[in-house]
């Protein structure tokens, strides 16, 4: 028999000593390896097969519209229109960022003129830099404005850089509280696919961003074609969810 105090140390000492055991990394690494990288494979299966999936249905829309009619496309175009001038997010908002439409696409002339003649704030985007997904929204002061811009290597009007300064939409002077939000996919469940570039997904990220801190309500409406709505857009992390899509057959609410 060890004396007693002899037997606290030694027992002390194995007590330690399975402690190490199970709190050494090292001692667990392997199976932690394992898991990681088991952990990390199937991340990367899912991102793969996300972005597999957007490039299919990207190329699939892309076919489509190539087809379209583009006074089928104004039309159509326009019927969304009036649908976005009754939203009462609409008729109550002060400053609306609008994108402006690239051939084949949906056309935001009908709502751009109809911006103006409404004496809303009305803010455009111009891209600043392709690799950091980088865009700014400037204040147009008119149709007559807007049609003075130069066009971008996507052939899309934008804001110039040399002339009088412009009020960017998340500054603090600005009143942007509405969105009109461009897209190439659309869902019943306000869903969206953009063209791939992230130049929406990050800017609206910094738009709500800006209303949570200001305690105000930013409204993002986006608007499309009935053959661009699909029954899911496959969705990632990085996207932010609408408020409300329109699309020229979207039944009148009840």
């Amino acid at each position: 028999m060890l004396p007693s105090r002899l037997l606290h140390i030694s027992l002390l000492v194995s007590s330690s000593q399975r402690n190490f055991v199970s709190c050494n990394p090292l001692s667990t690494l392997k199976p932690r390896a394992r898991s990681c990288a088991q952990t990390f494979s199937t991340m990367a299966a899912t991102s793969d097969s996300m972005k597999a999936a957007k490039q299919a249905l990207r190329k699939e829309l892309r076919a489509k519209l190539a087809t379209m009619d583009d006074d089928y496309i104004l039309r159509a175009s326009a019927a969304v229109a009036n649908q976005l001038f009754e939203l009462p997010e609409y008729q109550q908002c002060k400053g609306v960022a609008c994108f402006v439409s690239m051939p084949k696409e949906f056309n935001t002339l009908p709502i751009l003129e109809r911006l103006f003649q409404d004496g809303k704030s009305v803010y455009l985007p111009r891209v600043e830099s392709i690799k950091e997904r980088k865009m700014v929204m400037l204040k147009a002061d008119s149709m007559a404005d807007l049609e003075s811009f130069p066009k971008n290597k996507w052939g899309i009007p934008e804001p110039p850089k040399d002339g009088p300064s412009r009020i960017e939409a998340l500054d603090e002077a600005s009143d942007l509280d509405f969105v009109v939000v461009p897209g190439l996919a659309f869902d019943k469940a306000n869903g969206r696919m953009g063209q791939g570039a992230g130049f929406y997904d990050t800017y609206l990220e910094m738009a709500m961003s800006r209303s949570k801190a200001k305690g105000t309500k930013m409204s993002l409406v986006g608007v499309t074609l009935d053959e661009l709505m699909v029954d899911s857009v496959p969705r990632d992390e990085h996207d932010v969810p609408l408020d409300c899509v329109l699309w020229p057959s979207k039944p009148k609410p009840q």
